[in-house]
């Protein structure tokens, strides 16, 4: 074998070398994720509080360090998106987050069904946005609502989604509707009577139901805040993540500080139940 020979042998050796090796990073159930600079958990709130971020990466804390430590030991960075529309920039852009935790579930179907998410857990309760009305209102029932001004949240919350869908379904026509940014600033603002209606979460429907105030219906009940993993996480990484999160639900400390009762495993025809309903 002359020189030339052996210097392309060895460099077709070097090169099946290099590509065993890939294969093997590739074949790992950590490899996107061990990678991967983006070991975050995306937070998105919804419009229920005003909350700052720093807020809300401190409330978030402790499941993030739960997390790194449950899938390798990695540290997991707190990322709490505050506007709907940059949540989903963010989730949509290049550089996607590990896990993502979102309250609009409307916006976290799409980025199941659209985006290649992977639902993971849920809060086992039903969703449903609640129309409210003072205690000294006239209106009862939805064949009211015609012509009345119906004060809703954020254009892009899911509790305006599920709360219009509901319109459509039972044929309310031609009610004037506004948005205000907070579910907060709803209820204030039908106390001071600057609109007939209003539209809330079910954390603060009962907050009104509590104070006096009325809830005269409710929207269909659809899946509740969701837990997302990555499009780019294998199958193998996305059952760990989802047994570990189901692993939270004998900590109560740890759901406690974000407000959850329980995690249940999610499933994708939930979601793609919830945008037939909503028409989305």
């Amino acid at each position: 074998m002359n020189q030339l020979s052996r210097q392309t042998t060895l460099s077709r050796r070097s090169l099946l070398r290099s590509a065993g090796a890939a294969a093997v990073v590739c074949a790992s159930p950590m490899a996107w994720a061990q990678s991967s600079s983006e070991w975050r958990l995306m937070i998105n709130e919804g419009v229920n509080v005003d909350l700052s971020i720093s807020m809300l990466a401190t409330r978030y804390r402790s499941w993030a360090d739960y997390m790194g430590a449950q899938i390798r030991n990695k540290q997991v960075v707190v990322d709490p998106i505050i506007d709907i529309r940059r949540f989903v920039q963010q989730a949509m852009g290049e550089s996607k987050p590990l896990v993502i935790y979102g309250k609009s579930v409307n916006q976290v179907a799409k980025l199941v069904r659209d985006h290649g998410y992977h639902p993971l857990v849920r809060r086992p309760e039903p969703y449903q946005a609640a129309f409210i009305v003072p205690k000294g209102s006239n209106i009862s029932s939805f064949s009211q609502f015609g012509g009345r001004k119906l004060l809703m949240p954020d254009e892009y919350a899911g509790t305006t989604a599920v709360a219009k869908a509901e319109l459509r379904r039972v044929g309310v026509r031609e009610p004037f509707i506004s948005h205000t940014r907070f579910q907060e600033a709803v209820i204030v603002q039908i106390n001071l009577g600057q609109a007939d209606v209003g539209v809330v979460s079910p954390t603060m429907a009962k907050k009104w139901r509590d104070a006096g105030g009325r809830v005269i219906a409710e929207t269909q009940p659809v899946v509740n805040h969701t837990v997302l993993a990555s499009p780019k996480a294998s199958p193998e990484m996305v059952n760990k993540l989802t047994e570990s999160l189901l692993a939270m639900n004998g900590q109560t400390g740890l759901l406690g500080d974000i407000g959850v009762k329980l995690w249940v495993k999610a499933e994708k025809a939930e979601y793609m139940a919830l945008l037939d309903y909503l028409n989305e």
